[in-house]
């Protein structure tokens, strides 16, 4: 058994694990945002952007994207994606946390709950920091976070498992409710030759309230401009899974 760093193996089998992920209603989501906002953007950087599915599909759109991630065996993925579509696009590896790229762009995205891998407030605000030196004046930053009901109710206590040809997996979730971290374990069995070996990544996220993720944004210099139920114009809710956030600096 090999422990690996979070997302390096997953990167193997990410695409068909998620294959359930509806990228163009989120591509088509974030345009929306786009509009409602009056935001013309040119540049956009997708930071956490994994296998870079959500990266290729807003570069086909005409969009100039730029993408950044820690785990290389992501990168990996995502440039041969780009270069299968004929698509150019910079991918750079590199820690939200911490990024550097001498550049700025008019949106900067983060999605699919990324932002929960911040394990404490420090980290979040850092983050977002780090984001602010990257915006152009006016420019939008927007990203998600996953909520408490969301996974107390699909993911706390549960396994989920699939075996197929050349890979197995199975993943484990637990739900700390003081410390508010969800743990991951995933272990995978992956076809090498003729003999399958084992790996197991563990993954940390941390669950954040609304109240919480706008103090952060305001104490980096951003004024929140929205907070909505995923794929909505609507204020989330306590019933909400996702919740999507629209930020510009003041």
């Amino acid at each position: 058994m090999l422990l690996t760093p979070p997302y390096e193996k997953f990167a193997y089998t990410y695409d068909r694990m998620m294959k359930n992920v509806n990228y163009t209603r989120w591509a088509d989501y974030i345009e929306s945002l786009f509009g409602k906002y009056g935001c013309e953007p040119k540049t956009i950087l997708d930071i956490a952007c994994g296998t870079g599915t959500l990266t290729s599909l807003l570069a086909s759109r005409g969009y100039s994207m730029t993408g950044i991630d820690r785990a290389k065996g992501m990168l990996k993925v995502a440039r041969e994606k780009a270069e299968n579509l004929d698509i150019n696009i910079p991918f750079h590896q590199g820690d939200m946390l911490n990024f550097q790229l001498d550049q700025q762009f008019d949106v900067i995205l983060c999605t699919y709950d990324s932002i929960n891998y911040a394990s404490n407030e420090k980290e979040m605000r850092d983050m977002f920091t780090r984001v602010s030196e990257h915006l152009a004046p006016e420019g939008l930053f927007i990203f998600d976070i996953t909520t408490e009901k969301n996974i107390v109710e699909h993911f706390h206590n549960r396994t989920f498992s699939e075996n197929h040809q050349d890979y197995t997996f199975i993943w484990k979730n637990n739900y700390i409710h003081h410390t508010k971290m969800c743990r991951t374990f995933l272990t995978f069995f992956i076809r090498e030759g003729e003999l399958f070996r084992r790996y197991e990544e563990v993954h940390h996220q941390r669950i954040y309230e609304v109240g919480t993720v706008n103090d952060l944004l305001k104490a980096a210099g951003y004024r929140s401009l929205s907070a909505y139920d995923m794929y909505t114009f609507n204020r989330w809710t306590r019933s909400s899974d996702r919740i999507n956030f629209t930020a510009q600096l003041v």
